[in-house]
């Protein structure tokens, strides 16, 4: 295995970073509640309901496509990230994200 050159850094490849994401929001996805796969497109809703259950409940259109547009933007940032230590701060943010919105989601669901 060669060195880097000195502009150069380690990046991990696209197909890890795939799979990575994939897992991730897969082990959300199942963590929130099996039962109720119809209603999966509403879970970006859970991020905000572990701040605001209300706005989460009530926010309207608009707090559920700035939800989906946060998760995007992260994406974008998270794919296009070079170095492996910038790939996995940006894992690590969306880890926390999705705890988040499994804790929010389970929140909203069980207080019913």
């Amino acid at each position: 295995m060669t060195e880097p050159v000195s502009g150069e850094a380690k990046s991990i490849r696209l197909r890890y970073k795939i799979i990575a994401y994939v897992a991730a929001w897969f082990a959300a996805l199942l963590l929130t509640t099996p039962g109720l796969w119809p209603l999966a497109y509403m879970f970006p809703l859970g991020l905000i309901a572990v701040f605001d259950r209300h706005l989460a409940n009530d926010g309207g259109w608009g707090v559920f496509i700035g939800l989906y547009v946060v998760y995007m933007v992260h994406g974008f940032f998270y794919f296009r990230s070079k170095t492996t230590l910038r790939t996995v701060i940006f894992y690590g943010v969306l880890v926390v994200m999705l705890i988040g919105n499994v804790a929010g989601c389970r929140e909203m669901i069980h207080s019913h």
